[in-house]
């Protein structure tokens, strides 16, 4: 149907707009996405918002923005047809087919402008089939796909899933508009240092290089900024989050991800430079036999457009039959795969991390119990040599007492002799005069009496 037109009338044209969205009208009748949008205007036709579609999906209440159609000199509308594209998603056995124009198809459009004022759920508004997403209760899922998560969490993925498409719309995801950004400075920085004479790349080359996109050409980056655009807008509408860095937080883990272009292997093709080497090396080694001949590469690798993207060192979704525009589905279903995968293998680490951590607390128990025990026995040992000195004093001083006729200064001795059974005895631990306080669980070593123990008050134990 290309070049082809249609007409219909204001009103007509007006109510399918505001019953399934513009974008469903234009799959309807095979039209030009961004061309109605501009017949719409010129009719001075009212549409909803982006975040019309997203808020009534969700089940809010909407009525207060439904716009009426103005009065107009203008009855009929005449429309460009175009032609369509089918596409899919494979979320089951049997394929979900969807259409799109083929504005849709071809909008990669310029990733510079961004508008801050529009919310995330309006961005996914404009990425998504609203047809399609109004309504999936008839729609049987593969119960294989995504089976990790509650079924109202797995249907509101794959909702989404089966839904998303690339727009060419003026606003980009935050993070990647200042991505994008930060990158363009770079490169300004680095056009500047290669300006200086003496330029060397590996000491001159401007710090904290960007390096998200270093794997494509500059010819395919808007291309690969548009489609995670989608991808972005579509995994925080269901809760994720997108971080400075491009990686993404789905349920509580962190994903990451590469966008990579091919190469094609090309014979390498001889520059100027390359062949006046040559020709002085020809020249040089009929003179000299060990001049070193110049290192040309036979071959060149080429980007060639196709894009793949890269989850984690082997899962990757490419551009084959179908281009990766076509296949934002799959890719959403895929990080929510990865994030899943993430989460065994951090819980597996977290659990084996805690095991150990117990075993470390467990070993750790056991040695400063083993140290208690050891100090504890030495300090029973210790005690019990005090007792055992104490048993002998007082022994010795019954054998004194066994003589007779014990004059007051042997009576005194006795005395004092007691004494010190009584300061040696753990059991009464006297305090004593001169001497302190005895500490009976130090070894015998510690306690020995003599004078280097002393201090200006008497013993020092």
């Amino acid at each position: 149907m290309l070049n082809q037109t249609m007409k219909i009338s204001r009103q007509q044209l007006y109510d399918e707009i505001w019953q399934v969205s513009v974008a469903g009208v234009a799959r309807k009748y095979n039209l030009n996405y961004s061309k109605l949008i501009a017949k719409c205007k010129e009719a001075n036709i009212p549409f909803p918002s982006s975040g019309y579609w997203t808020r009534r999906n969700m089940g809010k209440d909407v009525i207060n923005e439904v716009v009426d159609l103005p009065p107009s000199n203008i009855e009929t509308v005449e429309l460009l047809l175009t032609g369509v594209k089918t596409k899919k998603i494979v979320v089951s056995d049997k394929l979900v087919l969807k259409e799109e124009s083929e504005a849709e198809i071809n909008s990669v459009g310029s990733a510079d402008e961004a508008t801050s004022d529009i919310t995330v759920e309006e961005r996914l508004g404009e990425l998504i089939d609203k047809e399609e997403f109004k309504s999936k209760e008839d729609v049987n899922y593969d119960n294989n796909i995504l089976s990790f998560l509650s079924e109202d969490e797995r249907r509101q993925v794959l909702d989404v899933a089966v839904s998303l498409v690339i727009r060419n719309s003026r606003s980009l995801h935050e993070q990647l508009v200042k991505y994008k950004n930060t990158l363009d400075e770079w490169k300004q920085k680095e056009k500047e240092a290669q300006k200086k004479q003496f330029y060397n790349p590996r000491y001159d080359k401007p710090e904290s290089e960007p390096t998200f996109f270093n794997e494509i050409s500059d010819a395919t980056r808007t291309r690969a900024i548009r489609i995670l655009d989608a991808v972005f807008c579509a995994v925080e509408s269901l809760g994720g989050k997108i971080n400075a860095d491009l990686t993404l937080k789905i349920k509580s883990d962190i994903v990451r991800i590469r966008v990579v272009e091919n190469q094609d292997k090309v014979s390498h093709e001889l520059t100027k430079e390359e062949a006046r080497k040559l020709v002085e090396y020809n020249d040089e080694v009929k003179k000299y036999s060990w001049t070193s001949k110049p290192k040309i590469p036979k071959f060149d690798y080429v980007y060639n457009g196709r894009l793949r993207i890269v989850l984690g060192d082997r899962n990757y979704i490419r551009d084959n039959s179908e281009k990766l525009e076509d296949r934002l589905g799959d890719i959403l279903i895929a990080l929510y795969e990865k994030s899943e995968e993430i989460r065994i293998e951090r819980e597996i680490r977290e659990d084996e991390q805690r095991k150990r951590k117990e075993e470390a607390q467990r070993q750790e128990e056991i040695r400063k119990r083993e140290a208690e025990e050891i100090k504890r026995t030495k300090e029973l040992v210790n005690q019990a040599e005090d007792y055992k000195i104490a048993c002998e004093i007082r022994q010795y001083i019954s054998a004194v007492m066994q003589k007779e006729n014990l004059d007051a200064e042997k009576m005194e001795w006795i005395q004092w002799a007691k004494r010190k059974a009584d300061w040696y005895d753990p059991i009464i631990a006297t305090m004593d005069e001169y001497l302190g306080k005895r500490e009976h669980s130090k070894s015998s070593g510690e306690k020995e009496l003599n004078e280097s123990n002393l201090n200006r008050y008497g013993w020092r134990w």
